[in-house]
């Protein structure tokens, strides 16, 4: 599919067809969506309910792990992590290079947002097909260039 067109007689990407502008404009929206619900809800951003999501799926994770787990750079997952434990949903190993892993408020938590995820996911991927749905799980494995 060709990715450009002519607009006063210069070639330029047409939004409408550039797979990558597309896909960034879905996520934009949800992530803005999610970020507006789980404020309202929580108190809490994306990144933080992200955050604690990935430390659900997989307890006494570093802050790297956990940066390379959910894809965000290290100092929003500082920030994150900070806000976090001063709201005591965290609890931190003691040792030089901290692992974190949720509090019992942290839990409780967690499974008030895992009900909106859930009802989220619903109504995301109603109407898609199996092999569609198996589509958008394949793409997370795109390679990163070097």
């Amino acid at each position: 599919m060709k990715v450009t067109t002519v607009r006063d007689g210069h070639e330029v990407l047409d939004f409408d067809a550039y797979t990558q502008h597309l896909m960034s404009v879905v996520v934009n929206k949800l992530g803005s969506l999610s970020s507006a619900d789980y404020l309202a809800q929580f108190g809490l951003g994306s990144i933080e309910m992200r955050t604690m999501a990935s430390l659900a799926y997989q307890p006494n994770l570093k802050a790297a792990e956990i940066c390379n787990l959910i894809g965000i750079d290290k100092a929003a997952i500082s920030r994150a992590l900070t806000k976090l434990m001063d709201r005591a949903l965290l609890i931190a190993s003691e040792d030089r290079q901290k692992r974190y892993q949720l509090s019992d408020a942290g839990w409780s938590l967690h499974e008030q947002f895992l009900e909106l995820v859930k009802q989220r996911q619903s109504s995301l991927t109603q109407g898609l097909s199996e092999d569609e749905l198996m589509l958008l799980q394949q793409l997370r494995h795109i390679p990163q260039s070097s």
